[in-house]
């Protein structure tokens, strides 16, 4: 972990001979484990004697300290179970600025380049015999300590819908000569994103202008990221089938399992959202 420190001296004027006292009250930091810490405090005290005006300008002082890599993607699967039920909410969302311009037109800027999904799903009916399905289920909640531990998500299994899971010789990029690193992507109608989780297994196929590629001249490194030996030909077309995941985390550091009757239970709402590695 590393520290960035910057700070903006403070300004004191006045006119006159009358004497100026000015004390500037540092910032102090602290970041436990591997936690970003960001905490901005200044505190200044001025006193001028007798009648001399006096101006003061002052800027806070920021610490930042910032993570030094990315958090480790948890490769743990969620349990999906018999009791999974409609409906499935499957929401996209951006960050964008708007704001008014005095010509009354708008100025629109992007804060996201990919959408982040808030998914919800319902289970009717998990069942504590046996087959130890709330048992399951909370505890991969509980294993997971709430929001904190990500997980992967076969959303495919969840909508029954087979795009949300495989990608068949789809479209990952154009070769320039020169490039040798490739995000595994998606396309959406017309959008494409990159996908969550990859494991080196579900690569089933590479191509390179419709030609099949040897296993041996490329690589992949797990959760996206497929690199080849040799950049493709400028103008080549790179396509890949693979199976893929969303990688998410509970919504909520809290969830409601309601028993309705012995050792039957339902879960009427579980929020989860996806994280971009």
């Amino acid at each position: 972990m590393s520290a960035r420190i910057n700070l903006v001296v403070a300004e004191t004027a006045a006119k006159g001979t009358a004497p100026i006292r000015a004390n500037l009250i540092g910032t102090e930091a602290v970041a436990k484990g591997t936690a970003p810490v960001r905490q901005s405090y200044a505190a200044m005290e001025a006193v001028a004697k007798g009648n001399a005006p006096l101006r003061i300008a002052y800027a806070a002082i920021e610490c930042l300290v910032l993570v030094g890599s990315p958090p480790t993607v948890s490769t743990e699967k969620f349990p999906l179970s018999a009791g999974l039920t409609w409906s499935v909410h499957v929401a996209p969302k951006f960050k964008t600025r708007v704001a008014d311009h005095v010509s009354g037109r708008e100025i629109r800027t992007a804060w996201q380049q990919y959408a982040i999904y808030d998914l919800t799903l319902s289970f009717d009916v998990l069942r504590g015999d046996a087959t130890q399905e709330i048992q399951t289920l909370q505890g991969f909640f509980l294993a997971r300590q709430g929001q904190y531990d990500t997980f992967l998500l076969d959303l495919g299994a969840v909508t029954q819908n087979r795009t949300d899971s495989y990608v068949t010789t789809g479209a990952q990029g154009m070769g320039d000569g020169t490039t040798t690193v490739f995000t595994l992507k998606r396309t959406v109608g017309e959008a494409t994103e990159p996908v969550g989780y990859v494991f080196s297994a579900d690569l089933s196929a590479v191509y390179v202008a419709g030609v099949l590629q040897d296993p041996a001249s490329y690589s992949f490194t797990s959760p996206n990221t497929l690199t080849f030996n040799i950049a493709p030909a400028n103008g080549s077309q790179i396509t890949a089938s693979f199976r893929y995941y969303f990688i998410c985390r509970f919504a909520t550091d809290a969830q409601d399992f309601e028993e309705f009757m012995a050792n039957l239970w339902t879960l009427h709402e579980l929020k989860l959202v996806t994280v971009i590695p």
